[in-house]
């Protein structure tokens, strides 16, 4: 029955990929020429759609994994980058940069969004365990409310340093001019996500919680160093290339461990698969509702129809967790 279900999201992802391949601005290379491989179609396709639909793949993977991570470590199903102020950690750690080393390679604002990513993650966290009563809607709106602490302390650094515009630049989810020179920095979540697979088994008993763990003979706080590690690097290089992609981390794990279980191991490919389905959908949907309504090729950043879809997946999961409870 598995593999079953995972056949057809693999064909499916495959028709996604090829249709993502398929639309841009140059309608002459559709889904009719895609396939003519002329040197033209070649140029277009090495240039922008193939690098486009490649850091799409990674980033939505990636992100799906860090939030199945974050989940594991805070045990708790409604954690995710977004929700526990990781992502705004990012966000405020990529200003630093641009305003202490403006003009620098992109390494420095992965360093710096990386480091604040880690510090806001092991902040979170210590409050967390601090806290005995645990409800699993509580720990995300104390996760939320974090977050916002943070994003105010970057909208406040940005007005005081005239940088609003640079902070409104980065806080929208877009793969627009993903291309070559461009979507390299993306490339450090295939590391991430190669330790992710080794220590799968691991981060799914830190879950169970310490004493489980430490009676299993895991080394609690190293599996928790290096979670947090791995949700920071996919963090950092996804928000410099691509920027916040709200309810990714959250739903897709969500959504998988419904019809795969909670086996961070054996379901590691299908959060990739789903999670890459999802920002593939969200992100065609992106590229061809004006010109189906207006018939000017403009898009929509690909954030605001990842937030209108997954608002009403995340509000389907919290009434179906209530109903269970």
């Amino acid at each position: 029955m598995i593999l079953k279900k995972r056949s057809i999201t693999i064909v499916l992802l495959f028709i996604f990929i090829i249709l993502s391949l398929s639309i841009d601005a140059r309608k002459d290379v559709n889904l009719i020429t895609l396939f003519s491989f002329t040197p033209e179609v070649i140029e277009i396709l090495l240039i922008s759609r193939i690098p486009r639909t490649l850091t799409i793949i990674l980033t939505s993977s990636a992100l799906s994994v860090a939030g199945l991570i974050m989940q594991s470590i805070a045990k708790n199903k409604f954690a995710s980058p977004g929700v526990m102020g990781t992502t705004q950690a990012a966000t405020l750690g990529v200003l630093v940069a641009h305003l202490f080393f403006p003009g620098q390679d992109l390494w420095v604002q992965f360093i710096f969004s990386f480091v604040t990513s880690m510090i806001s993650s092991y902040l979170f966290l210590s409050f967390l365990n601090k806290i005995q009563f645990k409800n699993e809607v509580y720990v995300p709106l104390i996760g939320m409310m974090f977050g916002a602490l943070i994003s105010s302390i970057a909208i406040m650094l940005a007005q005081t340093t005239n940088a609003l515009q640079f902070l409104n630049s980065i806080g929208v989810g877009s793969f627009t001019n993903k291309t070559l020179g461009t979507f390299e920095m993306i490339l450090f979540v295939v590391p991430a996500l190669i330790l992710s697979i080794i220590y799968a088994s691991e981060f799914n008993i830190i879950s169970l919680g310490k004493d489980f763990s430490e009676n299993l003979g895991l080394n609690y706080k190293k599996t928790i160093t290096i979670g947090i590690i791995i949700v920071s690097v996919i963090t950092a290089s996804s928000f410099i290339v691509v920027g916040p992609l709200p309810f990714l981390g959250l739903i897709i794990p969500n959504l998988v461990s419904i019809y795969y279980g909670d086996n961070l191991k054996k379901s590691i490919f299908d959060l990739m698969i789903f999670g890459s389905l999802f920002v593939l959908i969200c992100d065609i949907l992106a590229r061809s509702v004006l010109y189906i309504i207006t018939g000017y090729n403009f898009e929509i950043a690909v954030g605001f129809v990842m937030g209108i879809l997954g608002s009403i997946i995340f509000l389907y999961l919290l009434l179906r967790k209530t109903k269970d409870a």
